[in-house]
């Protein structure tokens, strides 16, 4: 599917050239060059790819790795499929790229519980920061993704829909873009590491006391007891989380 903003234009069809590939794992490789070729410009964003059957010749190589290399650029969101239309060039963003690949790295156990040290340092500056910047409605907003999670855990759930909505809220009320945009880019990673933490807790119901807690003290405007209670907080997620791993 086409995203709006991604709309193709005077599509151009680009003639290329490409030394044969002699690797063993060719699609990498295969992959490698393309991308190359899309940093410096020689492919732009809206440009149509050759076909299949052309890059194979291109580069010397079977039509199955030229498949499995356009698919991994189509993951890491440098290309576009169009059903019956062939293969684009995509302009290359931020989102594109990170969204794709926290959702790929989402499922490595490994990763998850070593993403508990980043946050750690993340998202205590952004409790400090909200507890010095957030606005009554971002306050009013935190509260309600709370009473959200506890209606869902009273019904026997986890609350991980509610629990992230909370922390995103969170870091809208630090009022700053860059940490904000990080917590959003960074979404599937951050809400997988907060549903093994919560799947893993002996009472689920702790995590409310500890969201009260933030919110007790972002509306003090305690920036070092709001950073206090998110590190509280992580650290009792970090043991559920390497626990689930023991």
């Amino acid at each position: 599917m086409v995203a709006p903003n991604d709309t193709l234009k005077g599509e151009r069809l680009v003639d290329l050239t490409f030394e044969p590939v002699t690797k063993v794992q060719l699609y990498k490789e295969i992959a490698e060059r393309i991308i190359a070729k899309i940093n410096n410009s020689e492919l732009k964003p809206g440009d149509k790819l050759p076909p299949e059957r052309e890059l194979a010749v291109l580069l010397g190589v079977s039509r199955t790795a030229i498949r499995e290399a356009l698919r991994s650029m189509e993951m890491m969101g440098f290309i576009q499929s169009r059903v019956g239309g062939g293969t684009f060039v995509r302009r290359v963003t931020v989102e594109n790229i990170l969204q794709p690949l926290s959702g790929v790295l989402s499922g490595d156990e490994r990763l998850i519980a070593e993403l508990m040290e980043v946050r750690y340092l993340l998202e205590g500056e952004i409790a400090r920061l909200a507890a010095l910047r957030a606005s009554t409605t971002d306050v009013e907003r935190m509260e309600l993704a709370l009473e959200a999670q506890k209606t869902a855990i009273i019904s026997g759930d986890i609350g991980l829909e509610s629990d992230t909505l909370f922390h995103e809220n969170l870091a809208v009320a630090a009022k700053n873009l860059a940490l904000e945009k990080i917590t959003l880019l960074c979404r599937d990673l951050l809400t997988a590491s907060r549903k093994a933490a919560l799947e893993n807790m002996d009472d689920v119901g702790d995590t409310i006391a500890h969201h009260q807690a933030m919110i007790h003290a972002i509306k003090s405007g305690d920036a070092n007891l709001a950073e206090a209670s998110m590190h509280f907080h992580l650290n009792e997620a970090y043991k559920n989380v390497t626990k689930a791993r023991d």
